[in-house]
């Protein structure tokens, strides 16, 4: 294999142009062309979180959810609990094309991570997720979450 590299003044700023060049389309190539498609992916599968102490990268598959109290956003994931300041709406924008979905005015799930829903003696729904998190689903966001889930 052999790798060069060619300046392109013609590139805006920040831009990477790539092209492989092979005698035929092998089982390598497309290999190598699908992890170049994947390193241009993991920018968009991490969230950076800021704690107290320090700034924790976290992976966007590992959310199960998120949620407000007063001022306090609360980062669940598969791993850990993180707490931070900031506002739903925020996160909400930069995690919805990522299968997260509102389920309350508090609160976002990650749908990869719901397990099932129970109704709650309120007429309200309960979201039972990873790692045994139990959210409530207010009626508002119910239709909703049934349509992401293609109910």
């Amino acid at each position: 294999m052999k790798i060069d590299f060619n300046q392109d003044d013609q590139l805006p700023d920040g831009e990477i142009n790539i092209l492989v060049s092979a005698s035929q389309l092998s089982d390598e190539v497309i290999d190598l062309l699908a992890n170049l498609k994947n390193l241009s992916k993991d920018d968009d599968n991490w969230l950076p979180i800021n704690t107290a102490d320090r700034v924790q990268m976290q992976s966007i598959a590992d959310i199960i959810g998120v949620e407000i109290y007063h001022n306090e956003l609360i980062f669940y994931t598969t791993k850990s609990t993180y707490t931070t300041n900031g506002t739903l709406k925020d996160v909400y924008s930069k995690l919805q094309s990522h299968h997260f979905i509102q389920i309350s005015k508090s609160s976002i799930i990650n749908i990869d991570h719901l397990d099932y829903m129970e109704t709650a003696f309120s007429g309200n729904m309960t979201a039972f997720l990873t790692n045994d998190l139990k959210l409530n689903i207010s009626r508002k966001y119910l239709p909703g979450l049934k349509k992401s889930l293609r109910m």
